[in-house]
């Protein structure tokens, strides 16, 4: 009886371990953002979601990254344990708001309005002037103007909706990145050449962002299987990968 106590005491102990030792379960949540992220024959793919796969590979963990609206994603990244969000732009209002893993690349944006347009836009305080400026709900841009006192953004969920508010002259400007806007427009079925930017805003980095409740431990395993693979040359890869030297790769 006591053997059989003992024995069932040791079980115990191992399946405790055992358990222990499992990587904790992660969400892992995109937007389509592409060529960053973006749904293709119902698999989330680009850039941002080679890099994660690439780390699960070195965690080897398999989490499925569900895409949906940015806002609702970064909502879920602020307020729950163990949520990976990419691609997210590490600005002063996230810095202590999130993990961030990276930089995996540069974006540059800026006010875009139609090609034919004669508005003029030298500053900020020119576009605080304009009747209506279309903005996608959470987005760093969008974060920026509110803290700059803009009162004249038109949020929406999905960054479409600001390419057709402006194709339709309801509204006089929008802002968008280089790395985004060519694929966006294509999904929009607006042809390359029908925006002119107007002025440039700002300058980030995009990274992968994991939520500030998540274990310090389970942190740590994404920042070192990233640097790991940033020294083995798997990083520049998959970026020349998605941004081949012909075209124009952000920096």
């Amino acid at each position: 009886m006591k053997k059989a106590s003992l024995l069932l005491m040791v079980l115990g102990v191992l399946i405790f371990v055992s358990c222990a030792r499992k990587e904790t379960p992660m969400t892992i949540l995109t937007e389509d953002y592409p060529p960053l992220s973006y749904l293709e024959n119902g698999v989330v793919t680009g850039y941002g979601a080679d890099v994660v796969a690439a780390i699960q590979a070195e965690l080897q963990t398999k989490a499925v990254p569900e895409l949906m609206n940015w806002d609702a994603a970064y909502k879920r990244a602020l307020t729950e344990p163990n949520v990976v969000l990419f691609t997210m732009e590490k600005t002063p209002e996230r810095e202590d708001k999130f993990f961030f893993i990276g930089p995996l690349g540069d974006n540059i944006s800026s006010f875009y309005t139609l090609k034919d347009s004669e508005l003029a836009v030298p500053d900020l305080k020119t576009a605080q002037g304009v009747k209506a400026i279309a903005t996608t709900t959470d987005w760093f841009t969008e974060q920026y103007l509110k803290e700059q006192g803009f009162t004249n953004l038109v949020s929406k969920p999905d960054p479409k909706d600001a390419v057709k508010m402006l194709m339709s002259k309801e509204a006089d400007l929008s802002v968008f990145t280089d790395v985004n806007l060519p694929r966006l427009l294509k999904e929009a079925g607006v042809e390359a050449t029908a925006l002119k930017p107007v002025l440039e805003l700002m300058k980030t980095q995009y990274y992968v962002a994991i939520s500030k409740q998540t274990p310090v431990e389970t942190v740590e395993k994404w920042k070192q299987a990233y640097a790991k693979l940033e020294q083995a040359g798997t990083i520049q890869t998959l970026k020349e990968k998605w941004f081949p030297v012909s075209e124009s790769m952000p920096e």
